[in-house]
């Protein structure tokens, strides 16, 4: 059955809730770690966390995410792509696990820091186990259990979250930090293992391997290349500078964790929605879906950026400490990327099976990253880093945005829904002030100045919604309608058409 745009929220909510449980873990665990270690050892910290999640993102090679792809599409074959991929992920956790051990003279040399050598054998551990169990909420989400889905994410978040913390304060140290890692990622990893061999078995299915393989690869090769582009800045940064600078550009980078707890979810969702109109051969009706994943996703991050420009020495240092202040010119340089996120491009690429493309473009999303970001180091220091990787951020998105609007087959102008981009950004404008004057005017501990500013926003922003009609009827109404939509809303396939031309 498709899904109505009107439904493509209401489907992803269990997945959002279980995000806003990891957001504010993403938001507490910094505020003990950054307060109870050291600046250098957050540094160290940050440099393990980079080399570890290079590894997650690369070694998968797409495999993961591919089961969104063939789980929905042919359910009978679901317990073998389901086994094959964890099969496939442990074994790249041990390659993974292998390579840190044996390049731990490189990576010490690369960051001029002997503290991160000593902390490779906990790298290893956390990121063969981190590997292992990656796949237990994609595979829940794309079989349809997508509350079960969200309760193992939310659960292992959680877990993850308190042995991290148990073993900084217990310690006072950073294998403290990384041993709480690593064992929360082992309880993930065998809870994997134990819902896998019990609800779908491990067996491979040579046939069926090698077409999950054929789809995921190039999705994989992309990856290895949207990875390095995405940390190519912090490579460089970190190899110049000392942990404790790195620390601060770290802070810097930081990003609220509401654009992964909105945009993931969407995302997810929107693929499947896809996939039902491809069954139907009706590519153009998905226009409709996608148009409801900006409008949705813009409603939140166009005030975001808004807010958080306004707040954000108040924000650092409630979240990080005054030692970590002269990260706000970064911060704020870097808020400049989150409406990006609006536009969930790689959902569509993959809904529509455009691997090589999607290939192509990370190839040369890399090359532009990595000749601006080096200009804008030799020329500004971290904030030219920084810049240069944000300006190939907006390049690569302008070549996805083109892209799908040819499979839409739409034009630039129809592929987004420009009035309700133009409606939030006023409504932002207009609420910019008061967030400002309520964050000067008072004289408050942080957390409140952080509250007031917000809410003074959030009532002008959305009273000017409101006010002026610009809240759709259904956006209202999803809040307090759960029940599954039973016929698609969308107009008939001719006059979609026609519209989308």
């Amino acid at each position: 059955m498709t899904h109505a745009p009107s439904s493509l929220l209401r489907r992803a909510r269990p997945l959002m809730v279980a995000r806003f449980v990891s957001a504010a873990l993403t938001v507490g665990v910094p505020m003990v770690l950054a307060r109870v270690l050291v600046p250098a050892e957050y540094g160290t910290y940050r440099e393990a966390i980079l080399v570890s999640n290079t590894l997650y993102l690369v070694l998968p090679m797409g495999i993961t995410l591919s089961l969104y792809y063939f789980v929905p599409r042919e359910p009978a074959l679901r317990g073998a792509f389901i086994g094959q991929t964890l099969v496939a992920t442990t074994a790249a956790g041990v390659a993974a696990a292998a390579l840190l051990l044996a390049a731990r003279p490189l990576l010490v040399g690369h960051f001029g820091n002997a503290a991160l050598g000593a902390m490779t054998p906990w790298m290893a551990a956390f990121t063969l186990f981190t590997l292992a169990g990656t796949s237990l909420d994609i595979a829940l989400n794309a079989t349809g259990a997508i509350a079960a889905a969200a309760l193992a994410r939310a659960g292992t978040e959680v877990v993850r979250a308190a042995a991290m913390v148990a073993g900084t304060l217990l310690t006072r140290s950073l294998s403290g930090a990384l041993a709480g890692l690593a064992v929360a990622a082992g309880v993930r990893a065998a809870l994997t293992w134990v819902w896998v061999v019990r609800a779908h078995g491990v067996a491979v299915s040579w046939p069926a391997l090698r077409r999950q393989l054929a789809y995921a690869l190039p999705f994989g090769l992309a990856a290895l290349a949207l990875t390095a582009q995405q940390q190519f800045h912090q490579y460089v940064v970190g190899g110049a500078v000392v942990a404790a600078a790195f620390a601060v550009y770290n802070v810097g980078c930081f990003q609220l964790p509401i654009v992964d707890v909105l945009y993931t979810p969407v995302s997810e969702v929107l693929q499947l929605g896809l996939a039902d109109l491809d069954r139907q051969a009706r590519p153009r009706a998905g226009l409709a879906l996608f148009h409801e994943a900006v409008s949705r996703l813009s409603l939140a991050f166009v005030p975001l950026v808004a807010l958080l420009l306004v707040v954000a020495p108040a924000f650092i240092g409630f979240v990080f400490s005054d030692r970590y202040l002269a990260a706000v010119p970064l911060f704020r340089l870097s808020l400049l990327a989150i409406p990006l996120a609006a536009l969930p491009l790689d959902g569509v690429m993959r809904a529509r099976a455009q691997n090589r493309f999607m290939l192509a473009a990370s190839l040369a999303k890399l090359a532009v990253t990595i000749a601006l970001v080096l200009a804008g180091f030799r020329a500004f220091g971290m904030e030219g880093a920084l810049g240069g990787f944000v300006a190939a951020e907006v390049v690569n998105r302008a070549v996805l945005l083109a892209r799908a609007a040819r499979l839409f087959e739409t034009g630039l102008v129809g592929v987004l829904p420009w009035g309700d981009l133009a409606r939030q950004g006023l409504a932002a404008a207009l609420a910019t002030p008061f967030a400002w004057a309520a964050v000067h005017a008072l004289r408050a501990p942080r957390l409140v100045l952080l509250v007031a500013a917000g809410a003074s926003f959030a009532a002008v922003y959305g009273g000017v919604l409101w006010w002026r009609g610009w809240l759709r009827a259904e956006w209202s109404a999803l809040p307090r309608d759960a029940s599954p939509s039973p016929r698609p809303r969308l107009v008939p396939a001719g006059k979609q058409e026609e519209g989308a031309a």
